[in-house]
């Protein structure tokens, strides 16, 4: 196992990206603690691992609480997230308590001497100025949820060299799967083709994006945490396939087994071109994504069909 003897924190571990991600780190063998104020995050995500997991119910804008909680850990992934600024919202108490919740992570990391594995997004790009997105694209973020992302890089970079920061910084395409709480268009699509209502997409379907199945992510940050010479390192993860809003929609239907038509909505933009190139992930981490856009989309099918009532607790 590739994470024997070592200590992991994770915050917002109860969250989609985070359950999955203990359950990763514990099957390489990891301690594992987690830090979640269960505002999206959910207790029962953790169900199957509670009893391995020591789990702190605070919020990451405590600092004393995150100091605790990173005492004797040798890594930081951060991913406690407000759903509120994914949803575009401006306030500023939200903004102000990620930034500060931020800053406490980078300021525990350093007392421990950790590393901080930063998970950030793609959407610190913006529209696409060229295809594939490689690392070196313009960051020019058109949304909050990619400004804020991006804030937080810029921090974990000036600290690595202000204060000696050991830093990993991921940035993500859209990930879908499982316990997805968050109703992203794959989990949108498949819940429309299950009641075989109408598949809605925006514009003319021929908006497209590169997709990332959760175990893919997951094993993203665990190459992160055993390759010295990722850090220092920014580093896109995204799977091997681009697809169109229309191909998504026709490919859900396939599997859900539906009769649903596929219906295009006015939208003021559309042909946005969001491929993503993770191939410095592959040549430095040893990135390999597993899951095509097919296999993660009938794991998560069959998932919905397990927990029809997930979207309604």
């Amino acid at each position: 196992m590739r994470l024997n003897s070592r200590k992991v924190l994770v915050t917002g571990g109860a969250g989609f990206l985070g359950s999955h991600l203990c359950e990763q780190l514990l099957a390489e063998g990891a301690e594992v603690r987690v830090l979640d104020q269960f505002t999206s995050g959910r207790k029962t995500n953790l169900n199957d691992i509670l009893k391995q997991i020591e789990l702190i119910n605070s919020d990451i804008a405590c600092e004393d609480s995150v100091l605790k909680a990173a005492k004797g850990v040798d890594t930081i992934v951060h991913l406690a997230f407000p759903m509120a600024l994914r949803q575009r919202s401006i306030e500023t108490p939200v903004i102000t308590g990620i930034l500060a919740g931020l800053l406490n992570v980078i300021k525990a990391a350093l007392a421990s001497d950790a590393l901080l594995v930063y998970i950030s997004s793609v959407a610190v790009y913006g529209n696409e100025q060229y295809v594939p997105i490689d690392e070196d694209h313009p960051l020019q973020p058109i949304l909050i949820h990619g400004a804020v992302k991006l804030a937080g890089e810029n921090f974990c970079r000036t600290l690595a060299v202000s204060n000696g920061l050991r830093t990993v910084i991921l940035r993500v395409a859209d990930i879908y799967g499982p316990r997805n709480t968050r109703i992203s268009v794959p989990i949108k699509f498949l819940r429309q083709a299950m009641k075989n209502e109408p598949v809605t997409v925006y514009g003319d379907g021929s908006d497209s994006r590169t997709y990332t199945f959760v175990n893919d992510f997951s094993e993203a940050v665990v190459l992160s945490m055993v390759r010295p010479e990722a850090v220092g390192g920014v580093f896109n993860i995204g799977g091997e396939e681009c697809v169109s809003m229309r191909e998504l929609a026709l490919e859900v239907k396939k599997i859900a087994g539906a009769s649903s038509p596929v219906l295009f909505q006015d939208s003021p933009v559309s042909g946005r071109k969001l491929n993503i190139d993770s191939r410095k992930a592959k040549g430095i981490l040893g990135f390999k994504p597993s899951f095509k856009i097919v296999e993660g989309l009938t794991v998560t099918h069959r998932w919905l069909q397990d927990n029809p009532d997930y979207y309604q607790a």
